[in-house]
């Protein structure tokens, strides 16, 4: 334990809670990593813990560097991510002293809420809880996390209010202590209640639990049991990590693809297999379509035909070139390796939306796992206009953004004209079915586009109108 005339470092903060600015490398590392979890709640998880966690041992190594203490660790830093994938905070040893860092994303932090396995494990209890409050909003230079008090064990166990629903220990804001100089004067002493021993569990037991725990469909395993038998799997460092790595592998496709899936089960299709249906085609309408220069050569599944792909692929003075590269690559047999990281390279450098569009595209058709795929699919709508039917095509193309969210491009193009349909309409309306953007056609538009983000859950609907006459689809990201 720390001596008691030591950590004067913390002396410093007395009444301002410390701020510390997150680093924009640290965000992107965290959210790289992050998309090694099983669904949105767990990436966004291990974002929110993984862009804290930087910024504070940064801080608090430099804090203790000249008191002669024990250089700060991460707890179980080589497995952390199986403790991220189920429950949030992250511990740090000093020591025999552990913290553990509870962050949390809402603007008005009140309620300091602690997971009840990091208070109710024996071997995951700590001395000090830090209540985190992180903000993402606004410019690079305003990201921050902010230390608003923080708690000890035996403080949770005796005057925090335990909620069955979620398997949470929580205090008000003001019933922590705000100033981490206090820290300072109560280490070495025993801040630590008593806890229950865990359950030891058959090899059957435990499989069992495994299997109940290891549907990655379940986003919060940890409340599926008692809370005894999912602590004795969490408390086991085997038992956990196989649980972590049952749930990824039960990932069948992601979100973005199975969620196309839906779209064709009401009538929409691959792009492909659109222009196929369509029969007799106008030259302009694959390129209103993907927004791309095109040759007019065959596919290839040919992996030979790569190195050349890869040339062309590199070359930024020809747009077209480039793009048709990216096409064929995502065409050759699903899996390559080379291609897959080609296309990933070229996803994280490109600057030209277009393209990165279709880069997405074309990685979800050979790597539909990747957590950087996009998938686009299209639907020809039909308009009665009298005793003419009008044909357009919708286009949507869906790509994965950090913390959960989607880009949502759409397009409506003319399906076996040149232009689309004077005065036609492409009109989006949100969940309250108030319009927020539309735009007509006139007597020379190629194409009607707009693109946005989504979140999650986010219901919207995409009329095309023309002449009193209208189609709407409807969409849940």
């Amino acid at each position: 334990m720390f001596e008691l005339n030591q950590l004067q470092s913390f002396k410093a903060q007395n009444n301002d809670n410390l701020r510390l600015t997150i680093d924009q490398t640290d965000r992107e590392t965290a959210w790289e990593k992050a998309q090694l979890h099983s669904n949105p709640i767990s990436r966004y998880n291990a974002y929110l813990n993984g862009i804290c966690l930087p910024a504070f041992l940064n801080w608090l190594s430099e804090s203790l560097a000249e008191e002669r203490l024990p250089k700060p660790s991460v707890w179980h830093s080589q497995d952390i991510a199986s403790i991220w994938e189920v429950v949030n905070g992250t511990a740090i040893e000093i020591g025999e002293t552990r913290l553990v860092l509870i962050p949390s994303d809402e603007g008005d932090l009140e309620e300091f809420c602690v997971p009840q396995e990091w208070v109710d494990i024996p071997n995951w209890s700590a001395d000090y809880y830090l209540a985190i409050q992180v903000n993402l909003d606004g410019d690079d230079d305003e990201f921050w996390m902010e230390i608003c008090g923080f708690a000890t064990h035996r403080q949770l166990k005796s005057e925090g209010r335990y909620s069955i629903s979620d398997r949470t220990y929580s205090l008000a804001i003001e019933e922590l202590t705000p100033s981490l100089t206090v820290m300072q004067i109560t280490l070495g002493l025993n801040l630590q209640a008593e806890v229950s021993l865990l359950p030891k569990l058959s090899q059957i037991e435990a499989k069992e639990l495994l299997d109940v725990f290891g549907d990655s469909s379940v986003y919060s395993p940890r409340l599926k049991s008692s809370f005894y038998q999912w602590a004795a799997i969490l408390a086991n460092d085997k038992y956990r990590q196989d649980l972590y790595e049952n749930r990824l592998r039960r990932i069948v496709t992601p979100n973005l693809v199975v969620r196309a899936k839906n779209y064709w089960q009401a009538g929409w299709q691959t792009v492909a297999e659109m222009i196929e249906s369509l029969g007799n085609l106008e030259p302009n309408l694959v390129y209103a379509i993907e927004g791309s220069e095109r040759y007019r050569d065959g596919r290839s599944q040919s992996h030979n035909k790569i190195p050349t792909l890869m040339e062309l692929l590199h070359d930024k003075r020809n747009k077209g070139n480039q793009w048709r590269a990216v096409e064929l690559l995502g065409c050759v047999e699903p899996g390559n390796a080379e291609a897959i990281a080609a296309l990933t390279n070229l996803l994280q450098t490109t600057q030209d939306n277009n393209l990165r569009r279709q880069v997405a595209v074309s990685l979800g058709k050979i790597d539909p796992k990747n957590a950087a795929a996009g998938v686009r699919v299209g639907k020809v709508i039909k308009l009665n206009i009298q005793l003419n039917t009008v044909c357009v095509v919708l286009v949507v193309t869906l790509l994965p953004e950090e913390i959960d969210k989607t880009n949502v491009h759409l397009r409506v193009c003319p399906a076996q004209s040149k232009t689309l349909p004077p005065h036609l309409e492409l009109i989006i309306l949100d969940e309250d079915s108030e319009v927020f953007w539309k735009e007509k056609a006139d007597n020379a538009t190629d194409y009607l586009q707009y693109e946005f983000r989504a979140a999650l859950g986010d219901y919207f609907q995409v009329k095309v109108a023309l002449h009193g006459v209208s189609v709407t689809e409807d969409f849940t990201i």
